[in-house]
């Protein structure tokens, strides 16, 4: 084996069987000029290219109960003082017809018989409906504008994308109410839980021939209605809306848990100061997450007697429904990797979004619209709350500048 020299950026070596090694260096000597080499050899990098690190946030668990979960942090037993709602059965939910109320509730067993506990596991969802097209974004963003409005905070994906790529990215949330759910899926949550179900049960009840004989009409219009439409919602451990409030709604969480804070919407109306107060984080002059309200502000003394007096602080475990009164203000965290559907009043069937869904602009506001101006004071009046035939089925309190 002989080292030739050669040129200075270059080190090559060369084979001679059948001479004797000239100028042959010490054995120590060929093997630093050796390993100097390799070590060159694997610094230098001869494209001079930056590669961006990629992140794989997908869930690439079995199922979702192997994901991981902050219940040690976020659950607790939903004792009285705490959460106080009352717990009632499918039987005692249907026959008091507690949707018609303004008293918050949870109802055990709902999702007894649905063929979602099944598939719906997180294997099989993806099996199953891997094409089932929504959107996702930050639910923290999510919450100021509600999902019909976000725009550019939203982007399209699948059921199969959002689980297998960025389910566990923490600005990522699958929850959309004009997903274009596949017949199927809403057929694994039958029978619908009531009010939802008696829609589907006769989309025409309450309606009454025009005066030309030839058609049906119902007086109430369907923004007033129950209808058969779900939306579903899909997001890992921690993930959740932040404060908002809309129509009158039920959530049915078939896997994981969620943490719930509701505060009475008599209570908050009209009073905006009362609203940020307790909703922001006003000494830094920011809307934090869900998650991070309840670590660092809800200890606050007024913040945590404001919700005890006024307002409910309830775990949701799988298998339950939590009913939301007309425009409490509410907030969620999940507590796992969590899957579940909601109804609410006039939410009707989803055409999916389209692409020009996503490019209006929700942080462009004109001078005029400070949500918490006194000249907007209006806004939270009781004519307004009362009669909703002219509003957004999401309401927000705040839209970051």
């Amino acid at each position: 084996l002989t080292i030739t020299k050669s040129p200075p950026s270059t080190m090559a070596m060369a084979i001679s069987t059948n001479r004797r090694r000239p100028h042959s260096l010490p054995k120590h000597g060929l093997f630093l000029s050796l390993f100097t080499t390799a070590i060159l050899a694997l610094s230098v990098d001869p494209s001079q290219e930056t590669h961006e690190t990629i992140i794989d946030y997908g869930n690439h668990n079995l199922e979702w109960e192997d994901g991981p979960s902050s219940w040690e942090e976020f659950g607790h037993d939903n004792d009285p003082s705490v959460c106080g709602l009352p717990v009632l059965t499918v039987e005692e939910w249907e026959a008091g017809r507690y949707w018609e109320g303004n008293t918050p509730v949870l109802v055990k067993n709902m999702t007894d018989g649905w063929a979602a506990l099944n598939n719906w596991k997180k294997q099989e969802m993806i099996r199953r409906y891997p094409d089932a097209e929504a959107t996702m974004g930050e639910g923290r963003l999510l919450g100021e504008t509600g999902p019909d409005d976000a725009g550019k905070r939203l982007s399209p994906t699948t059921v199969k994308e959002f689980i297998t790529k960025h389910m566990y990215d923490p600005l990522k949330y699958f929850f959309d109410r004009k997903i274009a759910i596949p017949k199927g899926m809403l057929e694994d949550c039958h029978p619908f839980p009531m009010p939802t179900r008696a829609y589907l049960a006769n989309p025409e009840a309450g309606s009454t021939y025009a005066l030309s004989k030839k058609r049906k009409v119902r007086k109430t219009p369907d923004r007033e209605l129950w209808r058969d439409h779900l939306a579903i919602s899909i997001g890992s451990d921690l993930q959740g809306l932040t404060f908002h409030h809309h129509r009158e709604a039920w959530n049915t969480v078939i896997f994981g848990s969620k943490r719930w804070i509701l505060w009475d919407h008599a209570r908050w109306k009209g009073n905006e100061k009362l609203q940020w107060k307790l909703t922001r984080d006003w000494a830094n002059g920011t809307h934090v997450t869900s998650a991070e309200w309840i670590r660092r502000l809800y200890p606050e003394p007024e913040r945590t007697e404001e919700i005890r007096i006024y307002g409910h602080d309830c775990i949701q475990r799988a298998g339950y429904l939590m009913f939301v009164p007309h425009r409490w203000m509410h907030m969620v965290v999940n507590i796992g990797d969590t899957v579940s559907v909601i109804s609410e009043v006039g939410l009707g069937i989803g055409d999916g979004k389209k692409p020009e869904d996503f490019l209006f602009d929700p942080d462009e506001s004109s001078d005029d619209s400070e949500d918490w101006s006194e000249d907007n004071s209006e806004d939270w009046s009781e004519d307004d709350m009362e009669d909703d035939s002219e509003s957004e089925d999401w309401f927000t309190y705040v839209n970051e500048e």
